[in-house]
């Protein structure tokens, strides 16, 4: 039985993203961004930009580990936005490495990796 996912309901708008975005580690937001459709790229970051203020405001007050599920996928949606404002903040780009490296050859080791109990 497949549990289905949700933001805080004060970040219902963010919902139609969780299953494209809310993604479990580094590795995958960053596969994701390099592969992503730029047109919804751009319908992510365009949603989430003007929530960004009030979702960092609301993740302060949570714990840093053993979040809630629903804060959780708030904090997913978040990390992915930050992998996602480089190509239209910084970059200008959906990825620098395209000229000079595959980036398949990539394995992103994060946040996530080095958490208690991950053994790193």
């Amino acid at each position: 039985m497949t549990v289905m996912q949700s933001v805080p309901s004060q970040f219902a708008a963010l919902q139609p993203f969780v299953a494209g975005w809310a993604l479990p580690d580094e590795n995958a937001r960053f596969h994701k961004r390099i592969n992503a459709d730029p047109a919804d790229m751009q319908k992510f970051y365009d949603t989430i930009l003007p929530q960004m203020d009030a979702v960092m405001e609301y993740l302060t007050h949570c714990p840093a580990i053993g979040l809630a599920p629903p804060d959780d996928v708030l904090l997913k949606l978040a990390l992915s936005f930050v992998e996602v404002s480089r190509v239209y903040e910084v970059w200008g780009q959906q990825d620098v490495r395209h000229d000079f490296f595959d980036p398949k050859r990539l394995n992103c080791i994060g946040f996530e990796a080095v958490q208690p109990g991950s053994g790193r």
